[in-house]
């Protein structure tokens, strides 16, 4: 198969590149301009660059328990991405995972409404596929026990609920930039928040990352040449194929860098922000076809955004009746080059080893579980096309 479309991220040109580059240069390698543009660009006060979402996630969670460190533990949706539990993990903090309720992909509140204590550190809401959670009643429940809320939009720059832009609620946001993300420049994060007294303890932490140095920025610089080639559907085949690359695995490894952010990164990012709104629009424009050709589907269940809701659709989250059907959907899919994916291997309470960092009581969830055997997600990609759209109708409906 010489083309394959990939299951997620957006384009990334040349010229971008070579703008950033420009600019990268020009600001000597100092982020902190290009991040504070961010800052005014979403309303907040107070922004921090990292190297990595889930280095800014470290970095947060670090943070809060600065403020409050008779707390330690850290209540996340139990299907969720493995950065998420890793970054829990190495600030030495316990992991709680909460219940999902799968039609909406957002807690099952009355799990989460049933294990807050005085020991709660934080919320963290996850806002998957740009899937803008219900904010509003996880801040309520976090209030009732004077834990901090994390609003993650790693997946959801740029989503909306209620006019509110996604990752600039909570007490804290966290923005990713990594691949496959809306504003993939492959590499770094964002810290946002209106409290001063978190934006001082972020600072505190922030302030004893390294720097990203020049191997690490020429690194990345080829990194972004070669996104550039091979993100195309006519060269994607290639990456794919070489599974030392890793393309798509979810790892739970606690071993990420935690540094400053690539001015390179965050100029890339810039060049990226005019782009966005036409993206999404193609995006949410997939998405409502796919609504409207899976209707009634007897095998399949597609979910609708919550009201008030619009999303960003970094992939298209379809669930399969059964773990055999999503298999057999992926395997026809992905043989005529639809880069369809089952996204996280697992809930988190399945990862191998995970027990150590949970505390005591069963860390099973049921729901969570069944929705990591059969999520299916398709691509939404500005590369896909009406004759792709076809295709993925037709397959699915021959299921």
């Amino acid at each position: 198969m010489l083309r394959f479309i990939p299951p997620a991220g957006a384009p990334l040109g040349l010229s971008q590149i070579v703008g950033a580059l420009v600019r990268a240069v020009r600001k000597r390698r100092n982020s902190d301009e290009i991040v504070g543009q961010f800052a005014n660009q979403l309303g907040v006060p107070f922004a921090y660059g990292t190297s990595s979402g889930r280095a800014g996630l470290y970095t947060i969670l670090r943070a809060l328990h600065r403020l409050r460190p008779d707390r330690k533990v850290v209540a996340v949706p139990a299907y969720v991405c493995f950065s998420v539990p890793a970054a829990v993990a190495r600030a030495g903090l316990q992991l709680l995972p909460i219940e999902i309720d799968p039609g909406r992909l957002d807690f099952d509140f009355a799990h989460l409404e049933s294990v807050v204590s005085e020991r709660l550190l934080c919320i963290l809401s996850a806002n998957l596929f740009g899937l803008v959670n219900d904010l509003a009643r996880t801040e309520r429940i976090a209030r009732e026990t004077g834990a901090f809320v994390i609003d993650d939009a790693a997946q959801a720059c740029g989503a909306t609920r209620d006019g509110r832009l996604a990752g600039t609620g909570g007490d804290v946001g966290l923005f990713s930039f990594g691949r496959g993300k809306v504003l993939g420049s492959l590499r770094g994060g964002l810290i946002v928040t209106r409290s001063a007294e978190i934006a001082a303890a972020v600072k505190s932490e922030n302030d004893t990352l390294p720097a990203a140095g020049f191997v690490s920025d020429g690194r990345l610089l080829l990194e972004m040449i070669a996104y550039s080639v091979f993100f195309d559907p006519s060269w994607y085949w290639v990456p794919n194929s070489l599974p030392f690359l890793k393309l798509g695995v979810t790892e739970f490894n606690q071993a990420f860098v935690v540094a400053k952010p690539s001015t390179l990164a965050m100029a890339v990012v810039q060049q990226l922000l005019p782009g966005m709104g036409n993206h999404r629009a193609i995006r949410r424009s997939y998405a409502s076809r796919f609504t409207r050709d899976l209707q009634g589907h007897p095998k399949f269940v597609i979910l609708e955004p919550p009201p008030g809701c619009m999303p960003t659709y970094i992939r298209f989250p379809v669930i399969a009746r059964d773990e055999e059907t999503r298999a057999r959907a992926i395997a026809k899919l992905r043989s005529k080059g639809i880069g369809a994916s089952p996204f996280y291997p697992s809930a988190i309470c399945d990862i191998g080893g995970i027990d150590r960092y949970t505390g005591p009581g069963n860390p099973h969830r049921p729901q969570a579980e069944s929705l990591a055997r059969t999520l299916l997600t398709l691509p939404t990609g500005p590369h896909v096309t009406e004759r792709d759209l076809e295709q993925i109708r037709g397959i699915l409906w021959s299921i």
